[in-house]
């Protein structure tokens, strides 16, 4: 699965809105992808570790880049999101996946 690059020319923002778009009808690739790393990283609790999540992300798709979806950091683009839980520990950051609406 190769995760989508977003339009140089379109604002930060561009892409968000339409990934969040996506998101919703469970079609995103990068959130899938995401996902997919928050999964395999977590522990019983469901909390992975950022750093691990982001290692999973390049080894999977290795032109995964933050940068490219207008955000220098993995935790502001995952907290731009908005589709997992996040949270500042000593450390690192940690997140978990939010429960899906039914």
């Amino acid at each position: 699965m190769r995760l989508p690059t977003p339009d140089p020319g379109v604002p930060p923002a561009g892409p968000l809105i339409a990934i969040v778009g996506v998101c919703a009808a469970g079609k995103s690739t990068l959130a899938a992808g995401l996902r997919a790393a928050v999964e395999t990283a977590s522990g019983d609790e469901g909390w992975a570790n950022l750093g691990t999540v982001g290692q999973l992300m390049r080894k999977q798709h290795p032109d995964f880049d933050s940068r490219n979806w207008g955000y220098a950091k993995l935790s502001d683009l995952v907290r731009a999101i908005d589709l997992f839980a996040v949270e500042a520990e000593p450390g690192g950051v940690r997140l978990r996946n939010r429960k899906r609406p039914r």
